[in-house]
């Protein structure tokens, strides 16, 4: 039995939060912190010389770091929405009790020391110390919540530019921004919210001016990353509007086209009744083909989740479906074109040439199946006795 969530969070909370009493003051509750914590604290906050320092040091140096209102400044501008909005209310409230509020919400705040959490009689804590509210109300919030804006923006725009590209010059990127937006922002700009990014953990690369999806480039080898930024300088990118653009900074996003429509689908009334199964079964044959995975990847994603082509029929039907869903993908490859758009944008070539081969060619692709491995047919014999004869 699956335990309950909101237990789960509970305790992680409780494994990160200070055991005994509440305290509000800075100086209290820093004093009260092993070495260990402290030199932790000292460390995300780059605090000069805190290798040297004793215990009571570094909790001087941090407690100054944390009350200046420009070093906070800088700390809350890097935030998230979610994140924000949460710093306003610790502002304003004397604490948030609640055993299961979300740990990512505040962890960043918490890495940082501006933000503690207090676990006494069997109830949760989260709370700004006073000292840093003092500092924050020295800061005109309302025009540092217009700069935090703008910022978030420019994430949002970096990462969706890696999601649906994989692969940009920052240069582009930066014409496609300012096209879009009423601010113009430089490349410098950009690549030191990029750095931001990385630095919250963003699965993201930038690399001699270029900007790669994680998924990519990490692990690649220089000649691999080069291969990657062949003719980025000629290739033509899709630029939806900014709307549909900023769609894409969620990683979990991508267009729903009316083929990958038809092929979920197919699958639910013909091959598998879970209807979660398929959505995810849909999201990684998208995810393939993004980045240009071998008709064989798209079926052995069947093959992954155990749903089975029942006759001969529904295996023909459903690499025919796979081919359409490939062919109007929005590929990395293509600057985010689908194969379709990038045929109809060379004038004279023939409109079927580099797409994938329909039905009529699909045994060929049945045919990578090894001799000795199941019939994708899902008769439960081996294709060389089904239909590989």
């Amino acid at each position: 039995m699956l335990e309950d969530p909101r237990l789960q969070m509970e305790e992680r909370n409780i494994q990160h939060a200070i055991i005994g009493d509440v305290m509000t003051r800075l100086p209290e509750i820093l004093q009260s912190l092993t070495k260990s914590r402290l030199s932790s604290l000292a460390s995300v906050n780059q605090i000069s010389g805190r290798s040297k320092m004793k215990k009571e040091e570094l909790a001087d140096a941090l407690s100054a770091y944390l009350t200046d209102p420009e070093q906070l400044q800088s700390i809350v501008l890097v935030t998230d929405a979610d994140e924000w909005a949460l710093l306003e209310t610790l502002i304003k409230e004397p604490s948030i009790q609640e055993n299961a509020l979300p740990f990512g919400q505040y962890s960043y705040f918490m890495e940082r020391g501006l933000v503690f959490s207090f676990f006494n009689e069997g109830k949760l804590y989260v709370l700004m110390p006073e000292e840093i509210k003092s500092a924050a109300s020295q800061i005109d919030l309302s025009e540092l919540k217009q700069e935090h804006g703008s910022k978030q923006e420019a994430y949002e725009y970096i990462a969706a530019a890696a999601h649906l590209y994989g692969v940009i010059k920052l240069d582009k990127l930066v014409h496609i921004l300012n096209s879009q937006h009423s601010e113009a922002m430089t490349e410098e700009e950009l690549a030191k919210y990029a750095g931001e990014m990385i630095e919250r953990g963003q699965d993201i690369l930038l690399q001699d001016g270029i900007l790669y999806n994680g998924l990519v480039a990490n692990g690649a080898d220089e000649s691999k990353l080069a291969e990657l930024t062949e003719d980025l300088d000629s290739k033509a990118f899709y630029v939806p509007e900014k709307e549909e653009l900023l769609r894409y900074a969620d990683q979990s996003y991508f267009e729903m086209t009316p083929q990958l429509a038809e092929l979920q689908a197919f699958v639910l009334n013909n091959m598998c009744k879970d209807k979660e199964l398929v959505e995810y079964l849909i999201d990684d044959v998208q995810l393939a083909c993004t980045n240009k995975s071998s008709m064989q990847d798209l079926i052995n994603e069947f093959e992954n989740r155990k749903i089975s082509f029942k006759t001969p029929v529904h295996a023909q039907r459903v690499i025919s479906l796979l081919a359409e869903v490939y062919n109007n993908t929005r590929m990395w490859s293509n600057g985010g074109h689908t194969l379709v758009e990038m045929n109809a944008m060379e004038e004279g070539k023939d409109p079927k040439k580099g797409l994938v081969r329909l039905v009529e060619d699909n045994e060929n692709v049945i045919a990578k199946v090894g001799r000795n491995e199941p019939c994708p047919c899902g008769s439960g014999l081996k294709y060389k006795k089904c239909h590989g004869k």
